[in-house]
């Protein structure tokens, strides 16, 4: 019974997750709502005993590519926002 509980919170969690990354304007924030996503996307995996799955979808998505994402953030200009 925990485990359908904490199934369905990691479900929700990368769903809303997802869907904020995508409607977020701030790139760093659009980063972090990855990062929240991948990191529920890999301890579903875990949940779901696809443990080696799980550990590399949190080494590898969440921390390099999301610390990628954030360097090429850093060295990209700033532009002038006039939304």
């Amino acid at each position: 019974m925990e485990a359908v509980l904490l199934e369905a919170v990691l479900l929700m969690i990368a769903t809303l997750s997802a869907i904020m990354s995508i409607e977020t304007r701030s790139l760093v924030r659009t980063a972090l709502w990855f990062l929240v996503f991948t990191v529920a996307l890999g301890l579903l995996f875990i949940l779901m005993g696809a443990h080696l799955v799980g550990l590399f979808q949190i080494l590898a998505y969440s921390g390099g590519a999301v610390a990628l994402l954030m360097v090429v953030l850093m060295f990209t200009k700033r532009r002038d926002e006039t939304a």
